[in-house]
């Protein structure tokens, strides 16, 4: 009787092990594979992050951070943020242009980034809660120059390490 309830005890210990595990990873960090050349030369295609999906949500996201967001659902797209809610943006001759002003991007990218308002999208500024983002990979991005804007309550996570292949293991810059 008594290995009985001794068994009982090991396997339920296992079970909260698991049901622990399993809401870390459904809640707070999750593998993503990066698909297609749209990120590169930072990201390839194949690659998998960890992406925090808690604690992005308490800080506000900043210019040239990468996301993760829903798009299509169920799929899910991984790039930069370039435009912040709030601001006019523009492409002029391969320039990024922050309200005007220009703004040198401190990241490597491939390719030229074709000119490009906001106002193409029929907006002036980005509106409250919504990112204009863009992949590393200018000329083969799917990215808000033609989906438009994505919105905060889409993004899922921001990826923070590479994980594989082991020798593109470090953070994601």
């Amino acid at each position: 009787m008594i290995d009985v309830i001794e068994f009982i005890k090991d396997v339920f210990g296992y079970v909260i092990i698991i049901v622990i595990i399993v809401l870390i990873r459904v809640y707070i960090l999750s593998p993503i594979e990066v698909v297609g050349d749209s990120m590169e030369p930072n990201l390839q295609n194949g690659n998998i992050m960890v992406i925090d999906r808690v604690f992005h949500k308490v800080k506000e996201f900043k210019r040239f951070d990468i996301i993760a967001f829903e798009y299509d659902v169920p799929s899910y797209l991984i790039k930069r943020i370039i435009g912040l809610p709030g601001e006019k943006i523009e492409y002029n001759n391969n320039i990024l242009y922050v309200n005007g002003i220009k703004i040198e991007e401190p990241f490597e990218y491939d390719g030229v980034t074709n000119d490009f308002s906001i106002e193409e999208l029929g907006y002036d500024v980005i509106p409250e809660e919504m990112y204009m983002v863009i992949g590393d990979n200018r000329e083969h991005s799917t990215d808000s120059r033609s989906f438009g804007f994505v919105f905060k309550e889409d993004i899922t996570g921001k990826p923070f390490i590479i994980i594989w292949p082991f020798n593109k293991l470090g953070f994601v810059k």
